[in-house]
């Protein structure tokens, strides 16, 4: 099986995308072994195979060491799965990033899918809660509830925002990277979407155990994959809590912004 996840094209000019059966099969036993494995390389591997090969934009704002905390856009559409934004985003910094223990990028990713008005989600669903968390433990990931969030999920989500301020501090200290899609979940092909409430304050209080914000935007262009980088900042946050939320999520999403057509 040459060709795992493709796309037919649709008259527009997109790469072609696929993964490995070989590389499937090593995440799957993985997954069921529990055992970890270097999301870098895996993703080295994968975007080697992109035809044409992912464009890089910005490598220069990757820091070749420390840590920083990077904010990318999230969409899919058919053929395009938004797993494509965290492999192409991971082997660029991996390929800037000066040791092997500085490449590895600590994604937030989703618990479960949702599919909403999926007739098959009653199957799928209870499968992706059983599997995502077995894709973090591999590699290292922090798992989220689900947005919008439900009820019953609130101590989940509690725990772990907890877990990932308990990384964020010691990525601080040793150098790493964490990486989130504020919008936490799809957008429409071309768009930003509008971050839920406390995706701001959230990443202030990332930035606050002293890491700088490094914006990525990916998008097909010119028949490619393209993943851009933007200069490193530091977020203001405002004193008045009320404020916090919107003012942190309007300047990231903003500098992400810049970096799409």
């Amino acid at each position: 099986m040459d060709d795992m996840i493709s796309h037919k094209r649709t008259g527009s000019n997109f790469p072609k995308y696929h993964i490995s059966w070989v590389t499937w099969v090593r995440l799957v036993v993985a997954g069921l072994a529990l055992r970890q494995r270097s999301f870098s390389k895996d993703c080295l591997e994968v975007v080697n195979s992109l035809q044409p090969p992912l464009e890089v934009r910005g490598a220069e704002h990757i820091p070749s060491r420390g840590t920083c905390l990077v904010t990318c856009n999230h969409y899919h559409r058919p053929g395009f799965a938004a797993w494509w934004i965290t492999v192409a985003i991971s082997s660029a910094i991996a390929t800037h990033r000066a040791s092997d223990a500085d490449k590895e990028v600590h994604w937030l990713m989703t618990a479960a899918l949702t599919l909403p008005g999926n007739p098959f989600r009653r199957i799928v669903i209870p499968a992706t809660r059983w599997a995502f968390p077995r894709v973090a433990h591999v590699y290292g990931f922090v798992n989220m509830p689900p947005m919008p969030p439900s009820p019953d999920e609130v101590e989940a989500r509690a725990r772990a925002v907890m877990k990932t301020l308990r990384l964020a501090r010691r990525l601080s200290r040793e150098g790493g990277i964490i990486a989130i899609a504020p919008e936490g979940r799809d957008a429409k092909p071309g768009e930003l979407g509008e971050p839920p409430e406390s995706a701001g304050e959230f990443i202030a209080l990332l930035v606050q155990t002293g890491m700088p914000v490094l914006p990525a935007g990916v998008w097909e262009v010119d028949g490619r994959l393209r993943a851009s980088f933007g200069p490193l900042f530091v977020p203001e946050i405002p004193s008045e809590r009320a404020l916090r939320d919107k003012v942190v999520s309007d300047q990231v999403m903003g500098a992400i912004a810049r970096l799409l057509p």
